[in-house]
């Protein structure tokens, strides 16, 4: 049986539509899969970061004192383990605009907050920038 006229061409406005959400769907998926690595290796630079600032011991007021249940931290010494670790660290390498936004040192505690800029594929073609994203982590000095 022959189509009729009125019917050609009906399914073609259903595929282009059914692509459109395809590519739709393919755009964001890329672009937040992208984020999310990004802000994942963020993540493991600022906790390896605040750990290695853990490790920053104040070892005089421990020979002075003895050894507390948890080791005072030396600010000067955190910090600068801080920024030794950020300097030897691989991964800040593929991190875009990375830079350490504050590092608290309390009396027991490390805390280490940056940022960097990510480049999700479609979005920076789109808008032509990258979108910041923000980590912290803390870590405690260790304990006997």
């Amino acid at each position: 049986m022959r189509a009729r006229l009125g019917d050609r061409g009906t399914v073609l406005p259903l595929v282009i539509g059914v692509v459109v959400l395809v590519l739709g769907a393919v755009t964001v998926v890329t672009d937040a899969s992208v984020l999310w690595l990004q802000r994942r290796s963020l993540q493991a630079v600022v906790d390896g970061a605040a750990l290695a600032g853990a490790q920053g011991v104040d070892t005089a007021l421990v020979y002075e004192r003895g050894v507390p249940d948890v080791l005072p931290l030396d600010p000067p010494a955190a910090r600068a383990a801080v920024r030794a670790w950020v300097r030897a660290s691989p991964a800040v390498r593929g991190l875009t605009r990375f830079r350490v936004l504050a590092t608290t040192v309390g009396p027991t505690t490390v805390t280490v907050r940056a940022r960097s800029v990510v480049a999700p594929p479609f979005t920076a073609f789109l808008t032509g920038r990258g979108v910041t994203v923000v980590a912290e982590a803390t870590a405690r000095g260790g304990g006997t």
